[in-house]
């Protein structure tokens, strides 16, 4: 599987996502999960943290998944 191909977990599928804090910090967490095939993502990662001012990710739970590249689309 290609690394825009790699799936990752759909934060964006549920309908009760939560506020804009709790959705970017869930997308940072996805972010460093892709950071293996994309080094960039390491810095989205740091810069959606800084956003929400987290200083680890936040959990997210297990569910429905996208691609990689329609994850980014999304975001």
């Amino acid at each position: 599987v290609s690394c825009n191909e790699m799936n990752v977990t759909n934060i964006f599928a549920d309908d009760k996502r939560g506020n804009n804090t709790e959705i970017l910090c869930k997308a940072a967490t996805v972010a460093l999960q892709g950071h293996s095939c994309h080094r960039y993502l390491k810095g989205i990662y740091d810069n959606l943290l800084s956003l929400v001012e987290h200083k680890e990710p936040c959990p997210v739970a297990a569910g429905s998944t996208t691609s990689l590249k329609n994850f980014l689309k999304e975001l």
